[in-house]
């Protein structure tokens, strides 16, 4: 099970509208967080949670796993792995991983987004 926290469960619906996704399932919003973990080099190597106390997400939900074309299970197993230097060796550790990239990338958007802030401004300077 791959856990959120509330301040995660609450910031799903106005990042969703940010990117004009209102009407998405939240592990759309999740999947973009975890990319924008792995996209940006920013420093958070220590993200302490001391309570997920938000939701929990199946990889089936979150990574597709054994949804045929839509199964992206192995595709974030080898962004983790590369991005982080590691190797994971159990689907308990990718969703070990899964998780505090979901709060990394959470941590990156709060951090550097105003309520007001054009979202896709900062993906194109970002990236």
């Amino acid at each position: 099970m791959i856990k959120t926290t509330q301040e995660i469960e609450q910031y799903l619906y106005p990042l969703s509208k940010m990117l004009n996704l209102e009407n998405e399932p939240k592990w759309v919003i999740l999947r973009f967080m975890i990319n924008i973990s792995l996209s940006l080099e920013k420093e958070f190597k220590d993200i302490d949670v001391p309570n997920y106390d938000g939701k929990e997400y199946r990889l089936v939900q979150i990574t597709g796993e054994g949804k045929e074309s839509e199964d992206y299970t192995k595709l974030f197993w080898d962004m983790i792995e590369v991005f982080d230097n590691i190797t994971i060796t159990s689907k308990k550790k990718l969703e070990e991983n899964l998780q505090r990239h979901i709060v990394r990338g959470y941590l990156i958007l709060k951090t550097s987004l105003k309520s007001d802030s054009n979202i896709f401004e900062f993906i194109g300077q970002d990236f």
